[in-house]
């Protein structure tokens, strides 16, 4: 549990303040959940007063945009400092940016999952500044790779930065050296899969269309809940999409809570086909059933909001919803890439020399499944005209298979 860096009554600058309030709201916020954490839980893990936290932040939410934002100037400054040294290469700047993600992960897994709590002014602002950081690396990535077209150097950049933002707040027993040499070789491997060499893919099969009301509110609300965030989302919004009046959704669904519930069930129903389909289709190759759950993963992110929704909405929500069944089907999903990725790699990584042990099938895992997780919720990137096959080339580049 986060707890007060100094004791309480010792005087700090402001600064030190500030610094050491957002240290402490940022692993409140990834133990508990954004929702969860009050400015009163802040003041007293930083040992002071709730009163003393207003003389720094005016609310809980500016305590979170100042948490993002030093997530995103560490990685400008890191970036500056690398591109500092003469001759500093792409390799260069994602490697330092690794060491940072794996030695701070909690910066960065708060960006990545708590972006739908600023307001949109605090939004702006963010991406704004994270729009330096991107233009500088893919400028290094061009200059380094000239046989990479602008936008597949964008796209890579993008996966990249999606790597290094896969360490997860607890690495484990997984050593930071470890961690970091890991990541630097599934960064090589997307580095190799530029998005315009994608292989051309069968198209996902479209999202059923709603047979009854109550799918059309769920589809509606699925969509809704993704654009927008769930919080933001009324069952009058939710009505006015499906063309009827808010409290006419409530002869379908008795609260919000329920229909996020209905799409929470839905994408565990999607996950759990997909395993049963790629068993059928892997004849007993554990790397061929792990391409078939790949495809079938990436798939469900394009026709459908669902996951991209079940994922994103925050898990005190889920849970608060009924979706404890969907946080067990994730975690026994993630584990059975391990398990073939593992099984299928034949205890050898001939990039790093090193066997792919269960750890590395698990950082390798992570890695892969952050690309489709960010992309998915990234509207610019989820709009690309061949999006799907895209995904899978470079989820298949981060697994090595």
């Amino acid at each position: 549990m986060a707890t007060a860096s100094r004791s309480a009554g010792t005087r700090l600058r402001p600064a030190e303040r500030r610094r050491q309030l957002v240290d402490v709201a940022t692993a409140l916020f990834l133990e508990q959940g954004y929702g969860k954490v009050s400015v009163a839980d802040i003041a007293r893990a930083a040992g002071i007063s709730g009163p003393s936290v207003y003389r720094h932040f005016p609310d809980k939410e500016t305590i979170l945009a100042a948490a993002m934002r030093s997530a995103v100037d560490e990685m400008g400054e890191t970036t500056a400092r690398v591109l500092a040294r003469p001759g500093a290469t792409f390799e260069d700047l994602s490697s330092a940016v690794f060491a940072m993600a794996v030695s701070r992960p909690g910066p960065l897994a708060l960006w990545r999952w708590n972006r739908r709590h600023l307001t949109a002014e605090q939004a702006r602002e963010m991406i704004a500044a994270s729009e330096g950081v991107l233009g500088s690396w893919t400028e290094v990535l061009r200059r380094d790779h000239p046989e990479l077209t602008d936008d597949d150097a964008r796209v890579l950049t993008w996966a990249v930065l999606a790597v290094g933002g896969s360490v997860p707040p607890s690495r484990g027993r997984i050593g930071i050296r470890r961690y970091r040499a890991d990541l630097e070789v599934i960064a090589r491997r997307v580095l190799r899969a530029a998005p315009s060499t994608a292989p051309e893919l069968p198209a996902p099969p479209p999202h059923r269309a709603p047979v009854v009301r109550s799918d059309e509110i769920l589809d509606a609300a699925s969509e809704l809940f993704f654009s927008r965030g769930y919080s933001a989302v009324s069952m009058d919004d939710i009505g006015a999409a499906v063309g009827i009046s808010g409290p006419s959704v409530y002869g379908h669904f008795p609260s919000k809570g329920s229909i996020l519930v209905g799409i929470v069930a839905r994408a565990r129903a999607a996950l759990e086909i997909g395993v049963v389909g790629a068993a059928g289709l892997s004849d007993g190759d554990p790397l061929a059933e792990l391409r078939a759950l790949v495809r079938s993963y990436a798939a469900n992110l394009v026709s459908s909001t669902d996951l991209a929704v079940a994922f994103t909405v925050g898990r005190e929500v889920v849970i608060e919803s009924g979706g404890e069944a969907l946080l067990a089907a994730q975690k026994a999903y993630v584990a059975r890439w391990v398990a073939l990725l593992a099984a299928g790699s034949d205890g050898d990584t001939p990039e790093s020399g090193a066997a792919l042990d269960a750890a590395g099938a698990r950082i390798a895992v992570g890695a892969a499944m952050t690309i489709a997780n960010d992309f998915a919720r990234t509207r610019r990137l989820r709009g690309r005209p061949r999006f799907h096959d895209e995904l899978v080339h470079l989820v298949d580049a981060a697994l090595g298979i």
